[in-house]
């Protein structure tokens, strides 16, 4: 897929077929991610792949009893109420892999670094015919100390991005935008 078709044609998937994304393809595409422009060279990046789907469900439902148990701290997702009360509703869209990115707080360009590396992982899946979602529900579980104790990542990461991955169960058509708002010419 040529460069610009790939950007005009990429959105937020939330259908996945059963298929499993190879270790070899999720290593590919964190690899591509890792080609980003970074900050002063720091490559602040750092990866947890989860594909359990034990794991993926479990994490799901206790973001959403966490979410709901705490709504005052996050006015602006209590839009998403009913969602986060309908048990069949999976913040991960019941995707086989959820991806998640860590920055390096030492740099101070890890948040750019590691959206521009989500970006060119997402356009590269994009390339591959696997859908990705940025699931911002997630943080509230994924940068908690526990979390990152048992999935190996230091403290002096914070959580950038976390992603649902799976093929698409259908191909979508190109998103609809609307003019961009340009201040000067």
């Amino acid at each position: 897929m040529e460069v610009l078709e790939c950007i005009s044609g990429k959105r937020s998937v939330r259908a996945y077929t059963d298929e499993v994304i190879s270790k070899e393809t999720i290593t590919k595409l964190i690899e591509l991610g890792t080609k980003a422009s970074t900050g002063s060279g720091l490559e602040p990046w750092g990866f947890v792949v989860i594909q359990d789907k034990e794991e993926i469900d479990s994490l799901s439902e206790a973001t959403k009893q966490y979410l709901l148990n705490n709504m005052e701290k996050y006015p602006y997702l209590s839009q998403y109420e009913s969602w986060l009360k309908n048990p069949k509703y999976n913040i991960f869209n019941n995707a086989g892999t959820v991806l998640v990115i860590y920055g390096n707080k030492e740099s101070h360009w890890h948040v750019y670094d590691c959206s521009l590396a989500a970006g060119n992982i997402m356009l590269a899946a994009h390339s591959m015919g696997i859908g990705t979602c940025w699931i911002g529900f997630a943080e509230a579980l994924l940068n908690t100390k526990e979390f990152k104790e048992k999935h190996g990542v230091p403290e002096k990461y914070e959580l950038v991005s976390t992603m649902s991955m799976g093929y698409m169960k259908t191909k979508m058509t190109p998103p609809e935008r609307k003019k961009p708002l340009i201040f000067s010419k």
